[in-house]
């Protein structure tokens, strides 16, 4: 087992300002491993890297199953706890995990300036990414918030940054070609500055790319899901789930109701989730840093703060 260490002790000085007192383990066998979703690995390698942290992980699907089964106090996942799980696990415990919003990955479609668009269906961009024997080779057509309900006469010209998807299962299932036979219309750039050029020099053109600070003064379109309801891309529609191109990520801990303080693990990942100063490492991989509106309801599921006010992401 790998120990835990912080060189820097930059990040556990932060927290110590809203902990106190602080109970510390001396054996990080005590606490156990990570448990995280395997996409999740590169990710949370670089956060652990980047505070000079080593900590081995359990890459798991079932996060839950790990830390009702004793083999993880800190799990990472996309999947919220079913009320059956929560049930075992306060079974065993006594007292049910801490939730925390974590983090989510997110995917957003540009499109050129001067294109009168201003939004895109999901079947829209399976049908203009997608992989088939026979893709398809769709129409910008007409939106019901376009201007004047103009729309461009032409096919869409699809782009999109070679190998920029990993850790997005979800989207990446919908425009990776895997069986013989398969393929799409998209054309592979080398960086985020090409494809930004491409979407700037052609009027027809569409691309996706994962999120990023980069793409700010490039316009995005809002996607339309299934049952026809239209989100525009921000960080409230993001985590409270509703952009159908992003995934949120929940971290779960296991903290003894009766106990006060947190160990050096719990610390180094709450610290995660109570400030932005990770932000640069989560967009390399096209997530996002938590709102103050976020981080706020962290602090009130850790009983550092009271709530401010009702509501919230849920």
């Amino acid at each position: 087992m790998k120990s835990l260490s912080n060189k820097s002790g930059l990040l556990l000085t932060t927290i110590l300002v809203f902990i106190s007192p602080v109970t510390l383990a001396n054996d990080v066998t005590e606490i156990g491993l990570v448990a995280i979703e395997p996409n999740m690995e590169a990710l949370v390698e670089d956060l652990l890297k980047s505070q000079e942290i080593d900590l081995e992980l359990l890459l798991s699907d079932s996060v839950p199953e790990q830390m009702i089964m004793q083999r993880s106090r800190v799990g990472i996942t996309a999947k919220k706890w079913t009320d059956k799980e929560m049930a075992r696990f306060d079974m065993r415990y006594g007292y049910r995990p801490t939730e925390l919003l974590f983090t989510a990955d997110v995917i957003a479609i540009l499109a050129n300036e001067d294109n009168p668009a201003t939004s895109i269906t999901v079947a829209e961009l399976i049908d203009v990414f997608g992989c088939s024997n026979d893709p398809k080779h769709p129409k910008w057509s007409p939106t019901s918030d376009a201007r004047n309900g103009e729309s461009l006469d032409t096919h869409m010209l699809p782009f999109a940054i070679n190998h920029n998807l990993k850790g997005h299962t979800t989207f990446s299932s919908w425009v990776e070609c895997g069986a013989d036979g398969e393929y799409a219309h998209t054309q592979f750039l080398s960086d985020l500055p090409h494809l930004i050029n491409k979407i700037e020099d052609e009027e027809a053109a569409i691309g996706y790319t994962v999120y990023s600070d980069q793409i700010s003064d490039v316009k995005w379109l809002s996607v339309v899901d299934n049952l026809g309801v239209n989100y525009d891309l921000n960080k409230e529609t993001i985590l409270s789930g509703r952009y159908p191109l992003a995934t949120v990520y929940y971290m779960y801990l296991n903290i003894p109701a009766h106990r006060k303080g947190f160990t050096e693990q719990e610390k180094f990942f709450i610290g995660l989730t109570l400030s932005e100063d990770h932000q640069e490492v989560l967009n390399q991989y096209g997530f996002i840093s938590l709102p103050p509106e976020a981080i706020q309801r962290n602090k009130v599921r850790l009983s550092l703060e009271e709530p401010a006010i009702e509501g919230g992401y849920k």
